[in-house]
């Protein structure tokens, strides 16, 4: 496959620049974590937002920081305490890793997170994208932070494809990044990536679309959203699911310090039984590995961290 031609040019450089920009001082939404620079605030709202739309992120974000304020606060905190506020996001692995980044960063630093993407990124929990981020939006950074809605907005708009290597994705965002303000620009392009350039995109009202390599190329047409029915599926899918049952667990285990496990099984499913101890044997390893509980085999009961 040839390598896609990537419109890098001067010209289209700032013409794509200014329209991002222009947008977004214009149109930003108006975010809890967009009005501080505190490093911590931003750590939380980044990663609160991994796989969670921002409707439900907000009213957990502020409650979380109601009850932690701080770092230290946290880091003082038992994970049971942090898995009570955290409940109702889902993906309760990224607050074991919130909560264990907060311990090695007071344990480490005397509490400061540090400014540097690098050192950022060998803290527990804190991958290359979310260390970019705070560097850029706490610290002012002079780096790009690349999540999945900003690489579709720079591989499209830029390239006019979706299907680009990871390597020419980190050219694009170098090239095009701004030479002040990086977490601004950040931002930015997660509004547009989020709101237009979409898995299934809103080229025909995207702000981007007439510096748009994607658009000029393939002149999409407006796509369809599979709308409620659709999303009613997804969650009755879920529903049942083992992912389902590994939430309920943990929110039966944040009330407990410790509970046996069959007293467990009866408290998660309704009509369990001993031929369901197998299953929930499963359920309880798979969550032992992602270290959200351990296990005391030899006393059949199960804690967490």
């Amino acid at each position: 496959m040839s390598t896609p031609s990537i419109r890098a040019d001067h010209h289209s450089m700032r013409a794509f620049r200014h329209a991002v920009l222009r947008y977004y001082r214009r149109h930003k939404r108006d975010l809890p974590w967009r009005r501080t620079r505190d490093p911590y605030r931003i750590l939380v709202s980044e990663i609160m937002l991994q796989q969670t739309q921002v409707e439900r992120v907000i009213p957990k974000y502020r409650s979380f920081l109601a009850r932690f304020p701080t770092l230290r606060t946290l880091a003082r905190a038992r994970f049971a305490e942090v898995l009570r506020e955290w409940l109702g996001l889902g993906y309760n692995g990224r607050a074991l890793r919130l909560w264990r980044c907060a311990r090695a960063v007071v344990r480490e630093t005397g509490g400061k997170l540090p400014t540097d993407v690098s050192e950022l990124e060998r803290l527990p929990g804190i991958g290359p994208y979310t260390a970019a981020a705070v560097a850029a939006m706490a610290f002012g950074a002079h780096v790009p932070a690349v999540d999945v809605n900003v690489r579709r907005v720079l591989t499209r708009a830029l390239s006019g494809r979706n299907d680009i290597s990871p390597l020419r994705v980190s050219m694009l965002a170098s090239a095009a990044l701004p030479k002040s303000s990086a977490g601004e620009w950040s931002q930015a392009l997660m509004d547009i990536g989020s709101m237009y350039c979409k898995a299934s995109p809103r080229c025909y009202d995207c702000p981007l679309r007439v510096s748009c390599a994607y658009v000029s190329a393939r002149r999409k047409r407006p796509s369809r959203d599979r709308g409620a029915g659709a999303r009613r599926m997804q969650a009755n899918v879920f529903i049942g699911s083992n992912r389902f049952y590994r939430g309920r667990v943990m929110r039966v285990l944040a009330t407990r310090r410790r509970l046996e496990v069959g007293a467990l099984g009866r408290e998660v499913k309704r009509g369990f039984s001993v031929t369901d101890g197998a299953w929930l044997q499963g359920i309880l390893a798979s969550l032992e590995r992602d270290g959200l509980v351990r296990l005391d085999r030899a006393r059949k009961t199960v804690r967490l961290p």
